[in-house]
């Protein structure tokens, strides 16, 4: 298996540990990234959120709606356009943070089990220029597409 269809086996396989342990919740795994955003940028813009996670507009909107629906978020119309939804998290969103935070180191621990801190330097630097590389090329995407 070619690396990079690896790293996509981890993404899934992290998504079916991350459901496991949401059960019950209302969150589901593909939520975290957006509550972790939301909770840390209050009043995001739908727009801005899209661009910063990578997900068409469409799909966002979706997974808004479904936070909304479970208590989580909450979204309001700018003041000065009325078009443009700025997204908030309520209380609960906060309190699920520390059991979203928990189960990513936990997920961190079970993917490097048996590196070295030597290893896992390299794992992390190697992945940050992974992901710079990735969000560039996402960046001339998203002027030819609807993110």
């Amino acid at each position: 298996m070619h690396a990079l269809n690896k790293m996509n086996a981890i993404v899934r396989a992290g998504n079916l540990f991350r459901a496991a342990r949401l059960e019950g919740t209302g969150v589901n795994a593909c939520d975290r990234p957006y509550l972790f955003y939301i909770c840390h940028h209050v009043g995001v813009s739908q727009d801005t959120l899209s661009g910063a996670l990578f997900v068409n507009k469409s799909s966002v909107a979706r997974r808004l709606a479904h936070l909304e629906k479970e208590g989580f978020v909450t979204r309001t119309p700018h003041e000065a356009d009325r078009r443009v939804l700025l997204v908030s998290p309520t209380e609960k969103a906060r309190a699920i943070l520390p059991l979203l935070r928990e189960m990513a180191h936990e997920w961190n621990g079970i993917i490097t089990e048996g590196f070295t801190e030597e290893e896992i330097a390299v794992f992390s630097r190697l992945l940050e220029r992974a992901y710079d590389n990735a969000q560039n090329a996402a960046k001339e995407i998203v002027n030819e597409a609807d993110f």
